[in-house]
């Protein structure tokens, strides 16, 4: 039960995250950049991206599954770091 709350948790911040990745300047101009789409030229091949739609499309997928990976990553630390404290504070008392 606690994995799934985690994941559901995850998946409710991944907006938030996207929006703040979006923000950042230096992944803004990579994305906008000639590095961005030939790095990602693998991906369009293997999934048929046909003009800048399909390209747009799998970069935007691209950047939600990275922003699902950092929420998950932010909520299993935040589990663990409240798990530590439980256990110190029951060893205390």
């Amino acid at each position: 039960m606690k994995h799934l709350m985690r994941f559901v948790m995850a998946l409710m911040l991944t907006g938030p995250v996207f929006l703040g990745l979006s923000r950042i300047d230096p992944l803004a101009r990579w994305v906008g950049s000639e590095a961005a789409w030939s790095t990602l030229s693998p991906l369009f091949r293997l999934f048929d991206a046909v003009g800048i739609e399909g390209e747009e499309t799998i970069l935007l997928c691209v950047l939600l599954v990275l922003s699902f990976v950092v929420s998950t990553a932010i909520i299993w630390s935040v589990a663990a770091v409240l798990a530590r404290l439980r256990t110190n504070s029951t060893i205390t008392h």
